[in-house]
């Protein structure tokens, strides 16, 4: 079978200079994307048919974590395999070095609890595989990290990670899963909790994260679930998050030591802008942490793009918030706010400008944000559907927000990112340019 990728060339080529068929041409190799991605995965189709109803179609469109069968497709690819010998980090690496070594793809973890002591590196092109819920790989020290991808093409599946602390303690600098500068990583049906950090993304890597439960990554001051920043393009897509300080957190590529010598942070020259895409997945409650800050949150800093779309939140006190940066809040459901304390108020959705740890950011502005088609499914708590405060040309179903007009130039247009295919490649298009309103 061809991949989208293939026949969106063909397509495209066909049909070059010609930009309405273009767009037409792009909605359909998206389309195909998505069905050849969840045939490969097993996964079932979007939750049922709710038209009529007012209630978009959002959260998980199938079953996710460690323990979903493989589908008899992965099983083929899947099939030769490294086997790993022993509990213990050194064993998993030698596996993964023997398994470049032998041009074997996959590094197979039976049941087990693996003690790591030092990060293991995946070199590029090695899928590194469990049996499920029963392969547990346990961080021994508190500043353990779990696994580097070290290369392109790497994938990480039915694994369960654990950190060191599943509670806010700031003792803990454990981390799941880091991909640094390298192409095409992808965490899928794996649970991951404990850590500082759960999966971290930066260097301009591009990664899908789908299909995860990630839970419990609440240390205090950090505790993310999915980490973005630098220049990252990643997708998440179809987790379920719950209990973490933040379960994505963003920004761009700053300049860490400039508040010393200008009074602000600055951004790194020559680094492209961060993008994510947060699409149908179900957030849960943060009542474990401190503050119960928003699930979803563009650092200042956060200058690039985001998309948060079809995804539930529900029992949490704060679903999103955005602090800088452009893009599309649309078609979310959010479902009994609640809070353990009584000092901080319930909000779906807040924009509002930003300091970094009350240190100004270049440029820091949430700007040119298209808010759409949100729905908001309360009893008898009093919240806020948007908190809008310091912020650039918000337009929320169709209206600008007064106080936010600004005259600024129009943003480019966002990304647009596709699911991996059969060939595991994330996919990066073009999306239509946010709306600039009517002056």
């Amino acid at each position: 079978m061809l991949s989208a990728k293939i026949i969106g060339q063909r397509i495209r080529s066909a049909v070059a200079g010609e930009k309405a068929m273009n767009q037409t041409i792009l909605l359909v190799l998206v389309a195909l994307s998505i069905v050849m991605f969840y045939a490969a995965h097993g996964a079932a189709a979007s939750h049922g048919d709710r038209e009529g109803t007012g209630v978009p179609a959002a959260g998980p469109r199938g079953p996710g974590g460690p323990d979903v069968p493989l589908s008899d497709v992965e099983k083929e690819k899947l099939a030769k395999h490294i086997v790993v010998e022993e509990l213990t980090d050194a064993a998993v690496q030698t596996a993964c070095n023997r398994a470049v070594a032998e041009d074997v793809p996959v590094v197979f973890l039976t049941a087990g609890r693996y003690v790591f002591e030092k990060e293991v590196s995946v070199p590029g092109g090695i899928t590194v595989l469990g049996e499920g819920s029963g392969t547990v790989c346990q961080a021994k020290g508190n500043d353990t990290h779990l696994f580097r991808a070290d290369g392109d093409n790497v994938r990480f599946t039915r694994l369960k990670l654990q950190g060191a602390d599943t509670t806010i303690s700031t003792d803990n600098d454990t981390y799941g899963i880091s991909a640094y500068g390298k192409e095409n990583v992808q965490i899928d049906h794996c649970e991951l909790l404990g850590f500082s950090y759960a999966t971290s993304f930066g260097s301009e890597a591009t990664a899908q994260v789908d299909h995860c439960h990630i839970h419990h990554n609440l240390r205090d001051g950090l505790g993310y679930g999915v980490a973005i920043y630098s220049g990252a393009y990643v997708l998440v897509t179809d987790n379920e998050f719950s209990q973490n300080r933040h379960s994505l957190a963003s920004n761009g590529a700053l300049n860490w030591s400039s508040p010393k010598e200008l009074g602000k942070y600055t951004h790194k020259s020559g680094v492209r802008k961060t993008h994510w895409e947060f699409i149908h997945n179900l957030v849960g409650s943060n009542d474990e942490s401190h503050y119960e800050l928003c699930a979803v949150d563009t650092h200042p800093g956060m200058d690039g793009t985001f998309v948060v779309e079809a995804n539930v939140f529900e029992n949490l006190r704060h679903g999103v918030g955005i602090r800088d940066g452009s893009g599309i809040i649309r078609g979310n459901v959010f479902r009994d706010l609640r809070t353990v304390t009584n000092s901080r108020s319930l909000v779906a959705i807040s924009i509002n400008y930003g300091k970094h740890n009350n240190i100004p950011v270049e440029g820091c502005m949430p700007h040119d944000i298209e808010v759409e088609g949100n729905v908001f499914l309360m009893e008898d708590a009093k919240y806020e559907e948007y908190s809008v405060g310091k912020a650039e040309n918000i337009v929320i179903d169709g209206e600008l927000v007064p106080e936010t007009k600004a005259d600024r130039m129009a943003p480019p247009p966002l990304p647009l990112l596709v699911p991996m295919d059969a060939e595991e490649e994330l996919q990066i298009s073009e999306r239509e340019p946010v709306a600039k309103p009517d002056s």
